[in-house]
Formats: structure tokens, C-alpha cells, sequence
């Protein structure tokens, strides 16, 4: 009947995705600055850039460093859509065994939710703690029919 509610996968998603996309700039970075340095010196015989496939293999860092970058980014905007799947299915769970207008989360502790929950009347609880069970079902503590104090 409840939607259930994923808080873990965007959080994990979020966080590799910038660790991803941090890790792919630094390696494109890297890999334009060799490239540079190599087209600057290309006659240059240091041991330290010498060979015929340095140019090339300046090229897959680059390469490397796009695939990563692009990786990071894709978790991002897939930890975005998973956070806002997660929004809707808390507002959808929460209206259904309530019939609240809104709910606008402030912070989470664990899988409790404090949040400011507008009736339909247009009446506002304030730090309202909202838990939810495994299956999604939420449970609010607080008599949302009486005026909020």
C-alpha cells in the first residue's frame, strides 16, 4: 500500500558521484597539461617524457579522465532523480494515511523525518517527527487535528 522509501541509494550515489567527478577532472586536467607539454617539447629527448607513443598515451589519460568525468556526473544527476523519487514517495506515503497537503522537510535523524506538515485547511504543524517503517508506512506521534501550539 506504501511506497517504500530509498534514503541510503542517493546518498551513496551522491557521494561517489563527486568523489567520481573530482577524480576524472584532476586525470583530464593531468592529461591536457601532458599533452601541452608534450606538443611544446616535441624534440626534446628528457628521459623523463621520452617515446614515441607519449602524445598517444597523453591521449588515453585524457580519454580516461572524459569516462570518469562522465561517470561522475551520471551518478549525480541519478542520485538527483533518486532523492526526488524518495521526496514524492514520502509526500505520497504521508497524504495517504494522513491526508496532509504538504510535507517540507528539514532534517532526518536515522529514518525520522522532521519536518513542517501543512493541513488541508492550511493550518501548519511545525517539527512534526515522522517515522517510517520498512515498508514505507509513516507514523506521526502528534494529533495533526488539534491547533498546533
Amino acid at each position: 500500500m506504501y511506497a517504500p522509501i530509498d534514503l541510503q541509494t542517493p546518498l551513496v550515489a551522491q557521494g561517489m558521484g563527486i568523489l567520481l567527478a573530482i577524480i576524472g577532472a584532476a586525470v583530464l586536467a593531468h592529461g591536457l597539461w601532458r599533452r601541452k607539454r608534450y606538443r611544446t617539447h616535441a624534440d626534446d629527448q628528457d628521459a623523463r617524457y621520452a617515446g614515441p607513443d607519449r602524445a598517444r598515451d597523453a591521449t588515453r589519460e585524457i580519454m580516461a579522465g572524459i569516462g570518469v568525468l562522465i561517470l561522475g556526473v551520471a551518478a549525480l544527476v541519478f542520485a538527483a532523480f533518486e532523492s526526488q523519487a524518495s521526496d514524492r514517495a514520502i509526500q505520497d506515503n504521508v497524504t495517504a494515511k494522513y491526508g496532509v497537503e504538504s510535507v517540507l522537510g528539514k532534517e532526518w535523524r536515522g529514518n525520522a523525518l522532521n519536518a513542517d506538515v501543512t493541513m488541508p485547511d492550511g493550518t501548519v504543524h511545525q517539527d512534526v517527527l515522522i517515522t517510517f517503517e520498512e515498508s514505507g508506512e509513516p507514523q506521526i506521534s502528534r494529533d495533526l487535528t488539534e491547533a498546533p501550539e
